[in-house]
């Protein structure tokens, strides 16, 4: 009988740690128009940005279905420097999975261009900022790409 009550608990303190462990909430997706404030107010940038509409960002700059697109705020540099806020919310994960995809296919993208025209904002790229939430995908390439992820951090709290 002690035998059974053993496995029991056991059953039990297991039960209670695999619960305790996959209880962590995945992070929430990104809210576009919020994000982008924060990244622009986050003193991060050293140019200023212009916003950008979703069906010019999505067919211009990033190569993504602008259909598949629920939400979105880009800026890109007034001064084709590397600077750059892409925040896109899509209808559904693995949209956002290309979408990220596509995301770091400009940071390479630009990269290459830039390399031999503006060599000083390539160390910009190399701290890019690419993260996906869920349905969202997020592009920051800042001058100060701490800041830019300390505003990050805030929302997130």
């Amino acid at each position: 009988m002690s035998n059974k009550v053993s496995r029991l608990l056991l059953a039990g303190v297991l039960a209670v740690t695999l619960t305790a462990c996959g209880g962590e909430t995945a992070a929430q997706p990104f809210d576009p128009a919020e994000t982008a404030q924060a990244l622009l107010d986050s003193g991060a940038f050293s140019e200023p940005l212009e916003e950008m509409s979703v069906d010019l960002a999505c067919g211009t700059l990033y190569d993504i279905d602008a259909s598949e697109v629920t939400g979105c705020a880009v800026y890109t540099s007034l001064t084709a420097g590397a600077e750059e806020i892409a925040v896109l919310t899509l209808n559904s994960e693995e949209a956002a999975s290309g979408a990220l995809d596509a995301l770091e296919q400009r940071v390479a993208d630009q990269r290459a261009a830039l390399e031999n025209y503006q060599p000083e904002e390539v160390s910009k790229l190399d701290g890019a900022i690419l993260e996906q939430r869920g349905t969202s995908v997020l592009l920051a390439v800042a001058n100060d790409a701490g800041a830019a992820q300390s505003a990050l951090d805030a929302l997130a709290q």
